[in-house]
C-alpha cells in the first residue's frame, strides 16, 4: 500500500468520526477532512451526481479506471463485474460491494439472466447509500442471456433510481454488438457518455 492509498484510508476514518456525537470532535475532524481529501486531479473525468454514463469500450478497462477514482474519493460503490472478483486490484477497498455476474454457484454471484435480482441488489444498495455509484460491467452478457429491450428495461430502471438517489451509474457497454436501431436506442437513454480519449 502506498502513501496515497494510506492517506485515503486515513480519511476515510476520519469521515467515519463525523458520524460520531461529539461537537468538538466533528469540528477538528471537518478541518482535517477539509484539509487533506484527495482533490480532483488533472485529467480526472468529472462527473457528476444523479448521471449515468456509459463507456462504448471492448476491453471495459476505461469503466474501471474511473470506477477507481470514483472509490478514491471514498464513495461507497457497487461493482456488478463479470470479471471473478478475486482478480479485481480494488476489491480490498471499504464501502465497496462486489458481485460477479456469472451462472457458476459462488459466494456473491448473480446470474446474468436474473434481471429481477440485478435491479433488487442495486435498489438495496442505493437505498443504504445515497449518492452511492454502481458500475455494470457486463452489458452485452446479460443483453445475450435476456434480449434488449428487457436489458434496456432494467438499465432505465437504474439510470432512474440513481438519479433519484443522486448516484452516479456506469455502464461500458460494446456498441458494436448492437444493430443500428438497438444502437440509437441504447444512446438515447443513457445519453452521457464518457469519451475513450479522456485521460483519467
Amino acid at each position: 500500500m502506498d502513501s496515497q492509498e494510506r492517506l485515503y484510508l486515513v480519511i476515510r476514518e476520519l469521515k467515519k468520526a463525523l458520524k460520531k456525537d461529539d461537537k468538538e470532535l466533528r469540528s477538528t475532524v471537518e478541518k482535517i477532512v477539509k484539509l487533506y481529501s484527495p482533490k480532483r486531479r488533472k485529467g480526472d473525468f468529472e462527473l457528476k451526481a444523479g448521471n449515468t454514463y456509459y463507456i462504448n469500450d471492448k476491453s471495459g478497462k476505461m469503466a474501471y479506471k474511473v470506477f477507481l477514482q470514483i472509490l478514491n474519493r471514498g464513495i461507497p460503490a457497487l461493482c456488478i463485474t463479470r470479471l471473478n472478483p478475486e482478480t479485481l486490484e480494488f476489491r480490498g477497498f471499504e464501502n465497496l460491494q462486489i458481485y460477479w455476474l456469472s451462472t457458476i454457484a459462488h459466494k456473491n454471484t448473480i446470474s446474468p439472466g436474473n434481471l429481477t435480482k440485478i435491479y433488487s441488489v442495486i435498489a438495496e444498495f442505493m437505498k443504504e447509500n445515497e449518492r452511492g455509484a454502481i458500475l455494470i460491467d457486463g452489458a452485452e452478457t446479460i443483453i445475450t442471456n435476456t434480449d434488449f429491450k428487457k436489458a434496456l428495461n432494467l438499465f432505465q430502471r437504474i439510470r432512474d433510481l440513481v438519479s433519484e438517489r443522486k448516484g452516479i451509474f456506469l455502464l461500458p457497454i460494446n456498441l458494436d454488438v448492437l444493430g443500428d436501431k438497438e444502437r440509437a436506442m441504447f444512446e438515447k437513454e443513457m445519453m452521457n457518455k464518457i469519451p475513450l480519449k479522456k485521460a483519467i
